[in-house]
């Protein structure tokens, strides 16, 4: 009993001597922005900074883009609208770094299979402030639905409900060949896999992407939103094919 009561004194001691450094760590929805939304709050977490460590501070800041599979990292800030990328990016970082300071480290991880914001430092206070700053700004971006994780379970289930809708209305058809209107299940279950196969998903509900500028064409600018109700359409035309067929006999 003694021994714990002097283990626990002395790491009490040990921390005080050493200073704690408070951190926070918010996970992020995905995002959809552009170069000039993300251009805003980094200079806002830029100001942020400088407000906090002073503005004589000299942390070091590190920005990397990921383009076509490749990390291209640039050792300084540089704002989104000023690097040369293609008109969408998947995967965006920034780090900020600086020992001793009421804020000494800073991430914003922003990618396909995962989005966080890291902030530390000695100040709680400016850690949590910063933190939830941050966390606010890019909530404004969320989306709906996308991400890696998203898209692996909902085109596992998508796949097993339309194949297996395919084989059964198949048969189905098959019993009942005077029928034309059962025909609109295959149909729709064949579309419908044909949908998930061939879309490129990854680029329509990504976890994260980054827009030099918006498309002004309609039908780029929506086409995750068209794609979908098109999948949802071919859902609907399953049950709807079956129901209408039972209605002819």
């Amino acid at each position: 009993m003694r021994f714990a009561i002097l283990l626990t004194v002395l790491l009490a001691t040990t921390s005080l001597c050493t200073g704690t450094e408070s951190s926070q760590v918010h996970d992020l929805p995905p995002l959809k922005m552009g170069a000039r939304d993300l251009d805003a709050i980094l200079l806002k977490t830029h100001s942020f900074i400088d407000a906090a460590n002073g503005s004589e501070d000299l942390g070091q800041e590190a920005v990397k883009v990921i383009i076509h599979s490749q990390d291209i990292e640039i050792p300084h800030l540089s704002l989104a609208s000023s690097v040369a990328f293609p008109n969408e990016v998947f995967g965006f970082s920034y780090v900020y770094n600086q020992a001793d300071k009421p804020i000494s480290s800073v991430t914003i991880d922003l990618g396909d299979s995962s989005r966080r914001i890291s902030v530390s430092g000695g100040s709680a206070d400016k850690v949590e402030e910063l933190s939830k700053l941050l966390e606010e700004d890019f909530r404004r971006y969320s989306t709906a639905a996308g991400g890696l994780k998203f898209r692996r379970v909902a085109g596992i289930c998508l796949s097993m409900l339309f194949l297996s809708s395919l084989m059964i209305s198949a048969a189905y058809c098959w019993n009942n060949r005077n029928s034309r209107v059962a025909l609109g299940m295959p149909i729709c279950s064949g579309i419908g896999f044909l949908l998930l196969l061939f879309v490129p998903w990854n680029r329509f509900l990504p976890g994260f992407v980054l827009y030099q500028r918006y498309s002004p064409f309609f039908l780029v600018r929506h086409a995750p939103e068209i794609f979908f109700l098109a999948v949802v359409a071919a859902l609907a035309g399953i049950p709807l094919s079956y129901f209408l067929s039972r209605n002819k006999r």
